[in-house]
């Protein structure tokens, strides 16, 4: 939209600030760049433009959650520039059903890989409105923004399912001498040994961020499991990736990483591989 001087801004600028930011621009830069090198307009675009784009990457390997982020960031600067979204109509309906088709998951939970991550924490300190329709003041904002993007990080690192996510304690957390960390799965029993988890250096940073006085014997994730599935999907929700979050998405988005780039998830392999349980993986 025009600012109050009646001055359009340029697409980077509309995605470089409010709750759209790196991620989306990236996306607009590489659908601006597409357009420019086949001779296409990419402001405004046609829809079959956009659905030619959108074909494009996925013959590229995108994923589903990619494929949003695009669509997103392209209507975002449409819509801002007041042009009509050209992802409406038939190109939404195609990336529903994208989504329906990977159905076969538990509860049709989509997986929320690192696209869709990357994306929840370019919206996720922007304020919400409450359930009473209120916004959330900024500093709620950013203290739930922050809890969300620690949680989800160490959830993808962990692929923790949602009760091992609600059941870890801060004393469950170890570091490393290179800022990542690993966390102890522990069995409800107690008996077995704990199975250790790579945490990224990344994710411990944000831990660390919202510990703030939680003792050792505090739970890191404080919500109850439903709360948890309503939680992710809000922040989805928030990030333009739409509906089909919860709180399985976080680690089948880890597993959908793993597997894109090869690496088998085989038990004790995968442990060695990502984790410093015992230094490097034995011969």
């Amino acid at each position: 939209m025009p600012d109050e001087q009646g001055i359009k801004p340029e697409p980077q600028d509309v995605l470089d600030t409010g709750r759209a930011g790196g991620t989306y621009a990236y996306q607009w830069r590489m659908f601006d760049q597409w357009c420019r090198k086949s001779e296409r307009q990419s402001l405004p675009a046609s829809p079959p433009d956009v659905s030619a784009y959108i074909e494009a990457r996925l013959s590229a390997g995108a994923s589903p959650s990619t494929v949003r982020v695009i669509a997103f960031a392209i209507a975002r600067v449409h819509l801002d520039a007041g042009h009509s979204n050209p992802c409406a109509g038939e190109i939404a309906q195609k990336i529903a059903g994208m989504n329906e088709s990977q159905g076969s998951v538990p509860q049709r939970s989509l997986p929320l890989d690192l696209d869709a991550y990357l994306a929840i924490r370019e919206a996720a300190h922007q304020p919400r409105p409450s359930r009473g329709g209120h916004l959330e003041s900024e500093d709620t904002a950013r203290e739930r923004g922050a809890f969300d993007v620690a949680a989800i990080g160490l959830m993808r690192d962990a692929r923790l399912r949602v009760m091992e996510a609600t059941q870890v304690r801060w004393a469950d957390l170890e570091h490393a001498p290179d800022g990542s960390g690993r966390v102890a799965i522990r069995d409800t029993d107690g008996l077995s040994e704990p199975d250790y988890r790579f945490v990224s250096a990344d994710t411990m940073s944000l831990l660390a961020e919202i510990r703030g006085g939680s003792g050792d014997d505090e739970r890191i994730i404080t919500l109850q499991p439903r709360q948890l599935t309503t939680r992710i999907g809000a922040a989805a929700r928030q990030a333009g990736l739409g509906e089909g979050y919860s709180a399985e998405s976080p680690r089948l988005g880890m597993i959908a990483d793993l597997e894109s780039t090869g690496v088998a998830l085989l038990g004790a392999h995968v442990r060695n591989a990502l984790s410093w349980v015992a230094g490097p993986p034995k011969e």
